[in-house]
């Protein structure tokens, strides 16, 4: 049984990479990421010779092939994604369902979120802002919806009809 990581990677200043993210990517067989030019830059920043291969919607369901037979020989696998957690707005989904069904383990690893930091230094937002209502007693992140609530899917009714602080 292998291991599936899910690897969050920085948004912004590749030095906010976790220690744990840069021992798994060191110590993965292989490294699948959404844009591979991207990933290589964080994986040179910090001296790891793994070369990723690239994972997106377009090849999504032949790269899921070579990850399960890494898996199947027990080896360790990591998903990034361009920047953040891999699986918020991009694509691996299919690649972590196939691992589950094998009764591959996935592990999350975890990331720094620039999101939340930005509420205890900055009091106010503007209203140009991309994060509303950044006091921390009210703060939400509402990343990923569109401004038309019809064309963001069922996720966002929910969200559609709440007060903003803005």
């Amino acid at each position: 049984m292998g291991t599936l990581y899910l690897v969050a990677t920085p948004i912004g200043n590749l030095e906010d990479v976790t220690l744990r993210a840069l021992r798994v990517l060191r110590e993965a067989d292989r490294v699948f990421a959404e844009d591979t030019r991207r990933t290589r830059k964080l994986l040179d920043r910090h001296q790891i010779a793994v070369k990723p291969m690239s994972l997106h919607s377009h090849n999504e369901a032949a790269r899921i092939e070579t990850a399960l037979a890494v898996l199947a020989g027990g080896g360790e696998v990591a998903l990034v994604s361009d920047a953040g957690t891999p699986l918020v707005s991009d694509p691996g989904g299919r690649l972590v369902a196939a691992a589950l069904a094998a009764e591959h383990r996935v592990v999350p690893v975890p990331g720094a979120s620039a999101a939340s930091f930005r509420c205890p230094v900055r009091p106010r937002c503007s209203r140009r802002s991309r994060l509303r209502g950044c006091r921390s007693s009210r703060f939400r992140f509402w990343a990923s919806c569109r401004a038309r609530p019809v064309h963001a899917g069922p996720y966002s009714r929910p969200i559609a009809g709440a007060r903003r602080p803005w």
